[in-house]
Order: C-alpha cells, then structure tokens, then sequence
C-alpha cells in the first residue's frame, strides 16, 4: 500500500530515488531562481487539446500535466537535470492540484513498473538516453527532452488502463522522500532484485537450457512456436516490423531536411551580407539602392528560413523520433507475447516428459513406491507450472487486441496531423518567402530600365 501523498518535499531528501544517500543544502535556492530557462510550451505539447487536432499530449478530460523549469544539479559526470511536473486532475482519489521534483530516471522507473505490472499493454515510449548529449547538457537537448517526458507523462495518464496503475499516482503525487521509500521498496521486491546475484545466474542458465532444448525440439519436428499463433497477429507483426524501418528511414531524412534548412539559411544570410557591401560599394542610385534592398530581403528570408528549421525539428523530425520509439515499445510487448507462448510450449513439454517418466515408473516390476510417489509430485507440479504458463500467455494476448487496434488508431490520426503541419510550414515559408522577394521587383525593374546610376567614378 502506498503512504499518504503530502506536499512536495525539497529537492534532493534524505535519500535519493535509489535510496543512496544524497547530501542536504542547509539553505537551497529557491527553485525558480535555478531553472534553466522558461518553458513556455506550443500549444501541442502544453495541455488540453484544442479541438483542431494535433500531435502531442492527448485529450484528456481527466489529466492536465505539465513537465516545466528544468534545472541543472551536481557538477561533471554526477549532474542531471530535474523538472517540476505539475497536475490537475479531476481523477478519483487523487488531489486537484499536486507539484513534485522528478528526475530522468523516476520517469524511466515508472515506465519500467508498468511494462512488468502490465505485460500486455503498449507502455508509452520514452526520450533515449543519449550519454554524448547528456554531458553537454545544452539548451536544445534539455528542452527536446523536457517536451518528450511531457508528451510520455501524459500518454500515460491518457491510456485506459494505465491511468488508473497506483504507479502513476505515486509519480504524480508523492513528494521527493515518499517517492523514494516507495521505488526504494519497490525495487526489494522485484524478483530479479530478491533472487540475488548468483540464483539469478542459475536461473538464467536452466533457462537457457530449456530454450535450447525447446528449439532443438522444435528443429526436429519441424515447427515453430508461430504456428499457435494466430495469422492476423503475425501479420500485423510483420507490418510492425516493416513500419519500424521504414519509419527510421523517414526520420533520417526529416533530419538531413531540418540541417538542411538551417543550412539554407546560413547560406542566404552570407549572401545578404555580401549583397549589402556590394551595395555600399555602389554610388548612390538605383542600383546601389538596389543592392542594399536586396540584402535587407536575402537576411529575412534566412530568418524564416532558420524560424522553419526550428519548426521543422519540433513538429516533423521530433514526432517522427517518437513514433519510432513507440514502434519499439510494441515490438517489446511482441516480444513479451513470444517469451511467454515459448514458455507454455516449454511448460508442456515438461509435462510431457514427466509423464512418460512417471509411466516408465510404473511399469518398472519392483521399483520402490518412493519414486512413484516422487514422479507424481513432478508431475503434478509441471501440470500447475503449465496452467500458469497458459494463464500467463492468454492474458497477454487478450490485452493485445485492444492494445494493437488502438495503437493502429493513434498511429494513423496522429500522423495525419504531422503531415498536414509539415505541408503548412512549407506552404508558410514558400508564401512568405514569395512575397519578400516580390517586393523587390518594382524597385530592379526601375533600376534595370533606368540604366541604373552608379559604380565607381573614373579618376
């Protein structure tokens, strides 16, 4: 059970999300005098939806949640950036209004308790942890993530099932220190940290093991673990697939478009710049004149040109990023689906192997009542440890139905708003970039049929 969520605490309690311990300011700044820089969010990424449809955070009726004022910690390999994440809710059982301090992990550790406590649902993708960028710590990097854990937070609480996980709760509402205790309990009791070191390396190495034997099995027989499945889902599996590279591909090349454009504008700037000197270098006349309008033009088209650059990297490249992310994230719940039917059929062939041990027995004159009895408690412990392995892989699949048409549902709605604000830059610059230039031509006209008047006098 989860304490009481109070107010948010200070930053940085007595003892760290991982429980190690972390040293106390006596008197620390006030957090708005540290933040980094103001995150006044596009109406995409920054709350409701306004009825028009776009890509970002979700409507949601229930959650309104805001990650804001990223601040820089520590110094050197040990720093990392906490944000403020602020929510209004009318949810059942959670307070109207609740500010806590989280970190890059607390939303990696959140991720992770849904993913295990939810095998069959598609859990919301998160930023990639990038090492190079982390230590640079730039402005554009913090920001891009700031806008991605606010679109990950709120794909969370939008999700049916998900927004009612005790997981999301606590995240949202828990104060540093509660926070804390709760991932630092949280992580005593998960398996693979109960096992300990040595338990989970046997376990993993029967494991394996019975993998091998199941695909050596399988090799011989010649037949694979699909064959149970169903033939709708291994299509949409290989559609999965297919999407995730195609998908990579497309966002390659928004890149190289985003760099492109900035580069674009770079260049049209120089080009100002020396059209303006060669002006200046012109006597006073229609083609001096000239010249120095024409820089003045060539410098606000590569305004717009470095505006579009920026709108590209948040609207075009920065969504197709996540849709690859979200890719992976249902690959991973397939993968999940396929570990456990491998499981069940391993499960079975347990069974199977039991029982012919426990026949053997039987029909073996003389053998001791002791093995018999033994081989039927083996037996009868496959029998259970099989009905858990099915029960465990039925459920992933039911929640899989669900899961895969709504992703397909999203998928396509939230590309079609994409798309349609990619052609709405271009179709804004194009036009804006028409009429700067358009501007120009009465004036090079006039020049043009006047001769112009100017260059250098003859001495």
């Amino acid at each position: 059970m989860h304490p009481t969520f109070g107010a948010a605490g200070p930053l940085g309690g007595a003892e760290d999300a991982f429980g190690e311990q972390v040293p106390l300011a006596d008197e620390p700044p006030p957090y708005h005098s540290v933040v980094l820089q103001s995150t006044v969010e596009p109406a995409s990424t920054s709350g409701r939806d306004t009825g028009s449809g776009s890509y970002g955070v979700p409507a949601n009726s229930e959650f309104e949640i805001r990650v804001a004022d990223p601040v820089r910690q520590g110094e050197g390999v040990a720093a990392y950036v906490s944000y403020k994440v602020l929510t209004r809710t009318s949810a059942p059982g959670y307070r109207e209004a609740a500010e806590v301090i989280r970190r890059f992990r607390d939303f990696v550790w959140l991720q992770k308790k849904l993913r295990r406590e939810h095998p069959g649902v598609i859990v919301p993708a998160l930023p990639e942890k990038n090492v190079v960028e982390k230590y640079k710590m730039t402005g554009e990097f913090i920001e891009s993530r700031r806008a991605a854990l606010t679109i990950f937070v709120n794909r969370v609480a939008a999700h049916p099932i998900l927004k009612r996980s005790p997981d999301l709760q606590l995240f949202l509402e828990a104060s540093e220190t509660e926070f804390g205790i709760e991932v630092s309990r949280s992580g005593m009791e998960d398996p693979a940290v109960v096992q300990g070191a040595a338990k989970k390396t046997l376990s993993g190495a029967v494991s394996f093991l019975k993998e091998l034997s199941h695909t050596a099995s399988n090799l011989y027989h010649k037949r694979t673990d699909d064959e149970e499945e169903e033939a709708e889902y291994l299509k949409i599996r290989v559609y999965v697939y297919e999407l995730e590279r195609h998908l990579g591909e497309a966002q390659r090349q928004a890149g190289r478009l985003v760099r492109h454009q900035a580069e674009l504008g770079e260049a049209v700037k120089e080009f100002g710049a020396a059209m303006g000197t060669l002006g200046r270098y012109e006597d006073a006349g229609l083609v001096g004149d000239s010249f120095g309008q024409l820089g003045e033009r060539a410098q606000a088209v590569s305004a717009l040109c470095g505006q579009t650059s920026e709108s590209l990297a948040t609207s075009f490249e920065a969504p197709l990023k996540e849709f690859v992310r979200t890719v992976a994230a249902v690959k991973k719940v397939m993968a999940r689906r396929s570990a456990a039917l491998a499981a069940y059929q391993q499960a079975r062939a347990d069974v199977d192997a039991r029982r012919t041990r426990l026949a053997k027995l039987r029909g073996t004159p003389g053998i001791r009542e002791e093995r018999v009895a033994e081989a039927e408690r083996d037996l009868s412990a496959a029998q259970q440890g099989a009905e858990a392995a099915k029960a465990a892989y039925e459920a992933i699949v039911q929640q899989m139905g669900p899961e895969l048409d709504r992703f397909q549902r999203e998928r396509a709605r939230e590309m079609g708003y994409v798309l349609r604000d990619f052609a709405v830059v271009q179709a804004r610059l194009s036009g804006d970039t028409a009429r700067l230039w358009a501007s120009l031509v009465p004036g090079l006209a006039a020049a043009a049929a006047g001769g112009g008047h100017g260059g250098a006098t003859a001495s």
